[in-house]
């Protein structure tokens, strides 16, 4: 089926460079969001979502009514919506796999919704900027052919994609916004209609569909565990949350090991950058940390099946739920 935008069918998919000039109106909704102050949101009903992770919910979730995801240059963040339950669900792409993770969240979206056909599924979209290598060319790409090939007939709400998330900066390209936003769920004020959001920034809620920016100082538990399966593991892009269980579900996963581990350990963040990322300037802070962190899971933890994953089974958190955190269970 098409993907729709402003009622019209998109029968064939646009490369990104012909849909921001066919499209100019998506200009004018990513101005709004990029003016957008940046909160920061604590763990308190939050689900954060990592590179190649997806995750859903619904109003009905009574431990979280945020998604969030953050730390992407060339990577895009989808949000998928059905406008009559409030079910959502969202992704960190990052060009792999992405027909099946948007095959995946309209699957996850569909089970949380009872009536489908008392509305519409919709699509927001925030990421990559126009860097040099043409990566985020490639993901938008990649991510607008998987929209109008799709079975589903999706309604696009929201790209702020590549061209229209860009600043220069001494004539450098940035992204503006690094693909963070949160997805507001539920909350009691919402569900009567008054949307009052005191937690996060960059959301969208049910009733309005808004987007808000944010940052998440707390990502959650295993984050070089999850990091390191998409430095050197598989390419799809896994549901990290079960909303019938309220449960953070990690694993279980394969990962290779890395040759010369131990030598890019030694690195210098400089060289981190230049080594390990598609966008080496434009990187944020938080990116040297968190590639050592997936470096060691690499070095110390080999063959996670066996090291990592007792009996081959995921590790499983409840979120506690005065402080927001995250609590193994031991099964």
């Amino acid at each position: 089926m098409p993907l729709i935008i402003d009622e019209k069918e998109i029968t064939k998919a646009p490369i990104v460079d012909d849909f921001v000039q066919s499209f100019p109106q998506f200009k004018e909704s990513s101005d709004e969001l990029l003016k957008q102050n940046v909160n920061v949101i604590g763990p308190e009903q939050l689900v954060y979502i990592g590179q190649r992770e997806l995750a859903g919910t619904s109003p009905c979730d009574d431990v979280i009514s945020i998604l969030g995801s953050e730390d992407a240059t060339t990577c895009h963040i989808m949000v998928l919506r059905h406008t009559g339950s409030g079910a959502a669900a969202m992704v960190h792409f990052d060009g792999s796999s992405v027909a099946e993770g948007l095959k995946t969240m309209v699957s996850i979206v569909e089970d949380l919704t009872e009536d489908k056909n008392a509305g519409k599924l919709e699509v927001l979209l925030v990421g990559g900027f126009l860097d040099e290598r043409k990566n985020s060319h490639e993901v938008s790409n990649k991510v607008l052919k998987a929209l109008c090939e799709s079975p589903h007939r999706l309604h696009l709400i929201t790209a702020c994609i590549t061209h229209f998330n860009t600043e220069y900066r001494n004539s450098v390209p940035f992204p503006i916004i690094y693909g963070s936003f949160t997805t507001s769920i539920l909350a009691v004020c919402q569900i009567k209609g008054d949307v009052h959001i005191n937690t996060c920034e960059q959301a969208y809620d049910v009733k309005s569909g808004k987007l808000l920016r944010a940052t998440f100082p707390n990502k959650g538990p295993d984050m070089g565990l999850r990091g390191a399966r998409h430095c050197t593991g598989g390419k799809e892009n896994l549901n990290v949350y079960n909303p019938q269980t309220r449960r953070l579900e990690i694993g279980p996963f394969h990962y290779d090991q890395l040759p010369n581990v131990d030598l890019f350990l030694t690195f210098p963040e400089s060289h981190m950058r230049k080594f390990l990322s598609t966008s080496p300037e434009q990187e944020p802070e938080s990116f040297y940390e968190s590639i050592r962190a997936a470096l060691i899971q690499l070095r110390d933890f080999p063959n996670p099946l066996q090291t990592v994953f007792q009996g081959g089974k995921a590790k499983i958190y409840t979120k506690e739920k005065n402080s927001g955190s995250w609590q193994l269970q031991l099964v």
